[in-house]
């Protein structure tokens, strides 16, 4: 009897092992291939977390959303790139980008008006959109 439950053990072990393995080898994924849920200017998705971040929360998060609007400012630490659209006065569209989602030489300038397609992950100061992709 207890042989077997060490087997079992073991087993689930093994198998618990290989899928961390697995998960932890796995490529970081952007947006890139999806279709964007929601098209929308900067200004109009940070306003509608400005004004019910409940219902906001609720219908963008998760989605891939296609944001426009002039770009902030740009953030290249940490091996990351972070661009802030600018979407009012007290706040706006934080994209971040892993390595492969923003080629240097493609990389825009404070002023410019971008498209950027993005995951919502919700508000906090700032509206967030992750594993970001800039559009041509």
């Amino acid at each position: 009897m207890k042989k077997r439950f060490f087997f079992i053990g073991g087993i689930l072990l093994l198998i618990l092992i290989g899928w961390g393995i697995y998960l932890y080898n796995k490529p970081h994924s952007n947006t890139a291939g999806l279709e964007a849920d929601f098209r929308i200017s900067a200004a109009d998705l940070y306003a509608a977390f400005q004004k019910d971040e409940s219902a906001s929360n609720k219908k963008f998060m998760g989605k891939v959303i296609e944001v426009n609007g002039p770009v902030a400012e740009i953030d290249t630490g940490s091996g990351n790139t972070n661009i802030l659209i600018s979407a009012s006065a007290t706040g706006g569209i934080n994209c971040s980008f892993s390595n492969a989602g923003l080629v240097e030489a493609e990389s825009p300038k404070k002023g410019n008006i971008i498209t950027i397609k993005g995951r919502c992950t919700g508000f906090l100061m700032d509206v967030n959109l992750v594993d970001c992709v800039l559009k041509k």
